[in-house]
């Protein structure tokens, strides 16, 4: 008997049980016996609560604590400003910094807009230099902007900052208003660390996950903010207000790169910041405290 042959056969046969099936009524559908599902759900360990009752944020999407602190929690919002809760056990909302000017933000009702205040880290020695860091889309829409910036606390009132200390590290033409990451964590080792988005757009447009040697974009910068001994000046860039504000770690894998993905780079134009590469928006990380390990949430 042919192929052919048989696979008419075949079908024959399927047709013929189908039409049985029918001919006996409608399928019925049975208990099922081998999916046992328990009566109540299980106990998970741990439950939520409201821990701020009667203070409301808008749009929160970073809260951090200065390093040693027990009883303050800062929440930023994506709106420019940074509020404080300054005691735990009677928590009450104080604003410790407002720079609503400075940020693109296009309402509390625009929950897809990816633009404004996205985070903040504390210097791991704040509690004698004062230092902190964020990452915020500046500018207008037209002229758009990602910035890296430093402040400083107030000097007189440690629940608010001194907005006009800003030191800006990194100020960055933006020609998209999605995917602009960002997180910022200081290390195991000192180092500040900054996720970047790709720029934006769909698929990649802008071409930034391949380059080594373009801008500020799709990666994770490693840098001294300390300029310790023995650390680096970063090559110019147009991004860079200066180049003193931070220091490039000599053992970034990129420093003195000579070629990338099988093309030649110059070394001078190598974005010798970078620590990991082709990202498309790395929007939240953190350091695993014991092991050193980073885990990245990313898009995707």
């Amino acid at each position: 008997m042919k192929r052919w042959q048989r696979w008419l056969l075949a079908g024959i046969s399927t047709l013929n049980l189908f039409g049985q099936a029918l001919a006996a009524g409608p399928l019925q559908r049975v208990p099922n016996t081998t999916l046992q599902m328990p009566p109540n759900p299980p106990t998970i360990g741990y439950s939520t609560t409201n821990a701020f009752p009667g203070i409301t944020f808008t749009n929160p999407v970073c809260i951090a604590s200065p390093p040693g602190e027990t009883n303050r929690l800062f929440i930023v919002e994506k709106k420019g400003v940074i509020a404080v809760i300054t005691n735990l056990a009677s928590p009450s909302r104080a604003t410790f910094m407002d720079v609503r000017s400075k940020v693109i933000y296009l309402g509390d009702t625009s929950v897809y807009d990816e633009q404004g205040l996205l985070c903040l880290t504390f210097h791991p020695s704040y509690a004698t230099n004062g230092y902190f860091y964020v990452w915020y889309t500046g500018g207008t829409s037209a002229n758009r902007h990602d910035v890296l910036a430093r402040y400083q606390v107030s000097l007189t009132d440690s629940n608010r900052a001194d907005t006009n200390s800003e030191i800006r590290f990194i100020d960055q033409i933006d020609r998209d208003d999605n995917h602009n990451g960002a997180d910022l964590h200081f290390g195991p080792d000192g180092y500040l660390y900054v996720s970047l988005g790709d720029e934006g757009g769909g698929y990649g447009s802008w071409g930034n996950c391949q380059l080594i040697n373009g801008n500020f974009f799709a990666a994770i910068l490693r840098i001294d903010v300390d300029n310790r001994l023995g650390s680096l000046p970063p090559n110019p860039h147009p991004a860079l207000p200066s180049l003193t504000n931070y220091s490039i770690p000599l053992d970034n894998p990129y420093v003195g790169a000579t070629s990338f993905n099988g093309s030649i780079v110059d070394p001078l134009t190598v974005r010798t910041e970078f620590w990991a590469v082709g990202m498309r928006n790395p929007w939240r990380f953190c350091f695993d405290p014991v092991t050193g390990t980073m885990y990245l949430g990313h898009t995707g």
